[in-house]
């Protein structure tokens, strides 16, 4: 099984403007981290909301919530 760690005020404000718009189903992509030119970009998750009539929308994406940063981050505080 493959899992990410999101932001969740970022995941409900994906949810909401794809409720607004009446979409009604939501496919997600979870793409694996990667490295570009020797740095590492994070995993992150993808939206496409799908109406009731078929018709697509691309609602972006968010990066994966990397916990170690926030521990990190936390410590030196």
């Amino acid at each position: 099984m493959q899992k990410i760690i999101v932001n969740l005020s970022s995941l409900k404000a994906k949810l909401l403007e794809a409720e607004k718009e009446d979409m009604d189903i939501m496919e997600l992509c979870i793409v694996a981290s990667q490295m570009e030119d020797e740095i590492s970009q994070p995993a992150f998750l993808h939206f496409e909301g799908i109406s009731k009539n078929g018709t697509h929308k691309d609602y972006e994406s968010i990066d994966e919530f990397l916990i170690l940063e926030r521990l990190l981050i936390d410590k030196s505080a």
